[in-house]
């Protein structure tokens, strides 16, 4: 084609797309807080679970850390701008689109990809919901310029009109102006359903272990390592002067062994109920990290009991899977407010990468040596592009002899029945 040409098409493109990005003059979550700011009274959630009892529980060090290990998995995969229903990408709207998820709120702003995910992964694992408002330009026709996290309880949902919107019902929001992340609530609500919602009870029950303890270090409390018993015969005024002798001694002799007169001394030791407050502690833990589906060692927890017994490798592939269905949600949000303008692109975290690179390319060398896999082949497993077409041919050498240690992870993965596949 004639480079002249290429030329021309590409600056109809840009023609249609804005040269410099200025959301926030557009964002109506922005005016809001400029006018109203956080002055209004924070609404609930569900009219039962005040917004606080969340941020609360997000506050445990087991749910924050599970929260953590999803946002920086996201923030570690980075994304990518996909075109699966053109043959050709299009190099002016991808580079668009990249920009646009790397600074959301355009150049000027400090919004970048990592703290916008953040806030939409933090809100959506802790409160069960994640708002993000698009902006356009009236400028140009269905091109977002603009993304925006709006928090979860600056939003009202107003029936009516089947409309999301602030909650001092200043201004509406069009379904194209708006994202929303959620799992949906089986019982057919319009909020989605929170983690801690299902962790309820299990967190109350820490919170009051945690408060009973507090109160016995702070000696609020009783929690005796020994006691004195006396015989119940003694007169007030021999039991007040007692008492008087006992604090007298206190005061010179803190860390020592008391010295008593009429009185038995009796030592104790850890009681069944301090066993078993540590018990359910570890089992609230186990609970925590199990609903957020995070295998035990990417929260630092080494030793566990009620966890299964399953491998390292294991659990890790199931938490890809549980990790990318959670994905999968933002995605699809993201597509279908694309979808709603002018872009057919879609946006897609990277694949989570939890094989073992040394077996991995052991087997694709192999495998390449062997004729079962081609080198076009092994670059599409990368995400790469082909190699440019040179003209010459590319002569594949048969290895004679494969090393032991390697015929059984061959055998594994089902690349060969026998050595000889391979030798002969």
């Amino acid at each position: 084609m004639n480079p002249l040409n290429n030329l021309k098409k590409s600056w109809n493109k840009l023609r249609q797309l804005p040269v410099v990005r200025e959301p926030r003059l557009n964002s109506e979550y922005d005016f809001y807080l400029q006018t109203l700011g956080w002055v209004l009274q924070r609404r609930n959630k569900t009219m039962g679970v005040g917004w606080d009892t969340y941020y609360r529980a997000m506050r445990n060090v087991w749910i924050n850390a599970c929260i953590q290990t999803y946002i920086d998995e996201v923030i570690n995969l980075g994304f990518m701008i996909s075109s699966p229903n053109n043959s050709e990408v299009d190099v002016v709207r991808t580079d668009y689109l990249t920009n646009l998820f790397d600074n959301p709120m355009g150049f000027n702003s400090n919004d970048t990809f990592s703290s916008y995910q953040t806030l939409l992964w933090k809100s959506y694992l802790g409160l069960g919901d994640a708002f993000s408002e698009v902006i356009f330009d009236d400028r140009y026709n269905n091109v977002p310029i603009g993304l925006k996290h709006i928090p979860t309880e600056l939003m009202q949902y107003y029936p009516e009109t089947d409309q999301w919107g602030f909650i001092d019902d200043s201004y509406r929001f069009e379904p194209s102006q708006l994202i929303h992340i959620k799992d949906p609530d089986i019982r057919g609500g319009v909020w989605g359903e929170s983690k801690i919602d299902i962790l309820a009870s299990d967190i109350k029950m820490e919170i009051l272990g945690r408060d009973y303890t507090n109160e016995i270090l702070e000696n609020k409390g009783l929690s005796p390592t020994g006691t004195i018993e006396y015989d119940n015969t003694m007169t007030n005024e021999e039991w007040n002067a007692e008492i008087s002798r006992l604090q007298a001694l206190a005061l010179h002799n803190r860390m020592g062994t008391m010295v008593l007169r009429g009185g038995r001394y009796n030592k104790s030791s850890i009681s069944n109920q301090d066993m078993q407050y540590k018990d359910l502690m570890d089992d609230v833990r186990d609970r925590i990290i199990a609903t957020y589906g995070v295998p035990p060692h990417m929260v630092s927890v080494v030793k566990v009991t009620n966890l299964g017994t399953s491998t390292g490798e294991i659990q890790m592939k199931q938490f890809k899977k549980t990790f990318k269905g959670k994905a999968r949600i933002f995605e699809d949000a993201f597509k279908k407010i694309l979808g709603r303008s002018t872009f057919n692109e879609s946006f897609q975290y990277k694949e989570l990468d939890i094989d073992d690179k040394l077996v991995r390319a052991q087997i694709e060398d192999i495998r390449l040596n062997n004729g079962s896999l081609s080198i076009e082949e092994v670059r599409a497993g990368y995400g790469q592009s082909p190699l440019p077409q040179t003209g010459s041919s590319v002569r594949i050498v048969r290895n004679t002899s494969v090393n032991d240690r390697y015929k059984n992870v061959l055998r594994e993965h089902g690349l060969i029945r026998n050595y000889a596949e391979v030798t002969g």
